[in-house]
């Protein structure tokens, strides 16, 4: 398990360097597809560090000129659990669509390392996208330099997990950025439906 562990994260690693050939390092079976989900106990806490990070840090970052808005702020614990709540939903609806999408394409036995893939560079992507977060609400920076670091991080996150998609899978950008694109909009659909619900102000 532990050098499972080991070379996944090193396939996510290099695949971050662009390394094509390190899609090879992920499990390509069921049961390695399944034992991937251990990142869950990176991600998760991790996303949660995140979202407090963006909410309760005291620098929201807002576009020049706008006046910060003010949004209903409820506690931390259920503003947690909603999160985890609706990522863990949206993530299982994704994997369920994309297996169809490929039981359909005629390419249903790449389906677990694509998972495997997805999972343990989640855990890279976390890794770099933490901190930066982090310095972009700090207020040491100015508005343009924290937006910039801000959507810098976001689109490097979607081309990296194209890029994912794409080594794994063995397409072409359109085809990667399909399946990126159906990720964020499974993605939006969660947080809306799930946590937009669970995240009304208490009384």
């Amino acid at each position: 398990m532990m050098g499972e562990l080991g070379r996944s994260l090193a396939g996510a690693l290099r695949l971050a360097f662009l390394d094509k050939t390190a899609a090879d390092r992920f499990p390509a079976d069921r049961a390695g597809a399944l034992r991937s989900f251990w990142a869950m106990l990176i991600l998760l806490p991790g996303l949660a560090a995140l979202d407090t990070v963006d909410r309760w840090m005291g620098h929201p970052i807002v576009l020049v000129g706008e006046a910060p808005t003010s949004t209903p702020m409820v506690p931390l614990t259920q503003a947690i659990l909603s999160l985890l709540l609706a990522y863990i939903i949206g993530t299982l609806a994704y994997f369920l669509m994309v297996e169809r999408l490929l039981h359909l394409q005629g390419n249903a036995a790449v389906f677990p390392r694509l998972v495997a893939g997805l999972n343990w560079s989640g855990v890279v992507a976390l890794i770099v996208v933490l901190p930066l977060a982090a310095l972009a609400h700090t207020g040491w920076l100015s508005t343009p330099m924290a937006l910039a670091i801000v959507w810098v991080t976001y689109f490097w996150n979607l081309f990296y997990e194209a890029y994912v998609a794409r080594a794994i899978l063995g397409t072409g950008w359109i085809t990667a950025a399909g399946f990126v694109m159906l990720d964020v909009i499974t993605t939006e659909l969660a947080f809306a439906l799930v946590r937009g619900p669970l995240m009304a102000a208490v009384g």
